[in-house]
């Protein structure tokens, strides 16, 4: 096998190399901005086809429409504040784990994204906040496959197309498996926000990294000491790979033509930021507000197995679907994007990102001037 799905449809899920009976598939960087994409060990190779059998952008899986919508947050003060969105994905997983199950989620360790495997309450943490880079999925899919055999109950939370490769790799649904997909925007690599952190944090590897904290775009603490900020209202300029993710600059590929980005989703329930709002809801939601658009039985299962501790107001669909564009349709790639692609290898995010945007970074100081007289 020399490859397996064009590579500008590969979302880099990595079910091709969960699935290898010989594990000659590696996820490794490729082109300029360093996403993942399977590699072949054509030694080791059997020409089996399995990688191929359950690869999403080949077969891809049953997409259905919402069966209705929520807007809603966290009733424990405590959850709601330390979590973003409203919290839902956190709920979702204290229920799961409270049957005794297990919840798959994407964990920022140090400069370190990657899909772990948590078994309790206090470790729940993990999970926690915004983060706008591409997990590693490692071997998560195989290890779900094993937890289920054990009829544990699983929760897989990540983007779409990941939902749709543990979908795919799984073959047929169980019904001890429950998914939940985040709105996503595209995805920057791990490999360029690494060559962002070293260079902002001059050389020091922090062990906590935020995006979206509060008031702040990007924190980086060492130690528990501030090494790195990025205000959004005062600095929305200054740091180039949250610019360069928030333009749509520094998606993979096949991020420019997600067949996921729509209102037919492949989760049992969807999940992300509530854009949009047309009116004033009950109760205050100062610190976000989740939309939960269940799309399968399951879905409503965890609706319902939170309810006690969240608050839920029903909307509709149109109102979610219109508040947020990747409910819609994919970034497109316009010629500001096209030149950061290639500008970025050669000179980093810093200096592409400015060439490819000097009518907005004039205007932010245009702005500043008029507001300091």
């Amino acid at each position: 096998m020399e490859q397996i799905c064009p590579m500008e449809q590969c979302t880099g899920c990595a079910a091709c190399a969960n699935r290898c009976p010989k594990h000659c598939i590696s996820m490794l960087e490729t082109g300029g901005l360093g996403h993942l994409y399977p590699h072949i060990d054509q030694k080791s190779c059997i020409d089996c086809g399995a990688c191929q059998k359950v690869c999403p952008a080949i077969h891809p899986v049953e997409m259905r429409k919402p069966l209705t919508a929520y807007a809603g947050w966290d009733k424990n003060d405590e959850e709601y504040i330390t979590s973003t969105s409203g919290g839902a994905a956190s709920a979702f997983s204290r229920w799961i784990i409270n049957q005794g199950g297990i919840v798959y989620g994407c964990s920022m360790s140090g400069v370190e994204a990657r899909h772990i495997r948590v078994d309790n309450i206090p470790d729940l943490y993990k999970l926690k906040g915004s983060k706008y880079v591409q997990s590693t999925i490692d071997d998560c899919y195989r290890r779900v496959l094993d937890d289920l055999r054990n009829n544990r109950k699983v929760l897989f939370i990540g983007t779409p197309c990941q939902v749709a490769a543990l979908k795919s790799f799984m073959v047929k649904d169980n019904p001890q498996l429950y998914t939940v997909d985040l709105i996503c925007h595209g995805v920057p690599s791990l490999a360029q926000l690494k060559r962002h952190i070293n260079k902002i944090a001059k050389g020091k590897i922090p062990d906590k990294i935020y995006f979206r904290k509060g008031s702040y775009l990007l924190l980086l603490l060492l130690n528990g000491k501030e090494i790195y900020r990025n205000e959004l209202f005062k600095q929305r300029y200054k740091d180039s790979y949250y610019n360069a993710f928030f333009d749509g600059f520094s998606y993979r590929e096949s991020c420019y033509h997600c067949r996921y980005a729509n209102s037919e989703r492949c989760s049992d329930i969807t999940i992300g930021d509530f854009w949009g709002l047309r009116g004033e809801l009950p109760l205050a939601h100062s610190h976000g507000c989740s939309v939960l658009l269940p799309l399968t039985v399951k879905g409503k299962e965890l609706l319902s197995g939170i309810s006690d501790g969240f608050h839920l107001f029903e909307r509709s669909v149109e109102e979610a679907v219109q508040g947020n564009d990747q409910l819609r349709h994919p970034k497109s790639k316009n010629l500001r994007i096209k030149l950061y692609r290639v500008l970025y290898p050669v000179f980093g995010d810093e200096w592409a990102y400015k060439f490819c945007v000097p009518d907005k970074i004039l205007r932010m100081h245009l702005r500043k001037l008029i507001k300091g007289k």
